[in-house]
């Protein structure tokens, strides 16, 4: 499990407010990357990838300019090779996405974490460490905004995960 401060203690004479909810989205957890071609049963299966865990901290600053909270994020991303799979190094594309008390999607970032097999190893991970600045207004409470997590799927992929779920 990471660990990670919730919040840094700063000069707060009341107790910092908490920090914005960060969740990883559920259908965009983990994919199953397939080799070319129309199959998609075990042998052809590349690699599988999931978000396996999130640790965040934050820290508020509230100044004449305005208010903004920035969220220390470490993201364990865990993938195993497939029967398939011909390199020892891929690039998954993940993004996070921020969005204010009313739901509005304000911004969406996309990052790339890279994934090294060494030898015959079949399972690897890594860390992804970023942060993400919110800037709100005064009168807004930045615990009230949210980040979502999730790996960037292709329409491809997003539906292969709807028809296992029958969707």
């Amino acid at each position: 499990m990471l660990a990670l401060p919730l919040v840094s203690c700063g000069l707060f004479a009341d107790p910092p407010p908490p920090c914005p909810l960060v969740s990883i989205m559920d259908r965009a957890k983990q994919v199953t990357l397939y080799r070319p071609g129309p199959g998609r049963d075990l042998t052809d299966v590349t690699y599988q990838v999931e978000i396996r865990d999130l640790a965040y901290g934050c820290d508020y600053e509230f100044d004449d300019i305005g208010n903004r909270v920035t969220v220390d994020f470490n993201i364990l991303f865990v993938a195993n090779r497939g029967p398939a799979a011909e390199q020892d190094r891929i690039e998954i594309p993940y993004f996070v996405a921020v969005a204010d008390p009313s739901k509005n999607i304000l911004n969406k970032k996309q990052f790339f974490v890279t994934l090294e097999f060494e030898g015959n190893v079949v399972r690897t991970q890594n860390i992804e460490e970023l942060l993400q600045i919110i800037p709100y207004p005064r009168d807004d409470d930045g615990s009230d905004y949210k980040s979502f997590v999730g790996i960037q799927l292709t329409p491809a992929q997003l539906e292969d995960i709807r028809r296992a779920n029958g969707d």
